[in-house]
């Protein structure tokens, strides 16, 4: 069995956390923290694995940069704002 000594604020918020109900004891509380540590690191895998898919699809396909894509959807605004104003008479 591992021992854990908690800092006075870790102390207080496992206290907090169990003063809810939703926890029956100290156990319970790490069980929770631990899980949420294992979703928030597979978070970051699958988004670091993301960006590296990403790069490696830039790097294959070649890529666009900002500037490009703010042009064009400033383009598409444009056009779409100026059929509504035609279609309502403006």
């Amino acid at each position: 069995m591992t021992v854990v000594r908690l800092t006075e604020e870790q102390e207080a918020i496992a206290q907090s956390a169990m003063a809810t109900g939703r926890y029956n004891g100290p156990q319970e509380v790490i069980d929770a923290a631990l899980k949420l540590l294992k979703t928030r690191e597979e978070q970051r895998e699958a988004f670091l694995r993301s960006l590296d898919d990403a790069r490696r699809e830039s790097e294959e396909k070649g890529y666009v940069e900002i500037d490009e894509v703010a042009v064009e959807l400033d383009a598409i605004i444009t056009e779409a704002e100026a059929k509504l104003a035609a279609r309502s008479g403006h």
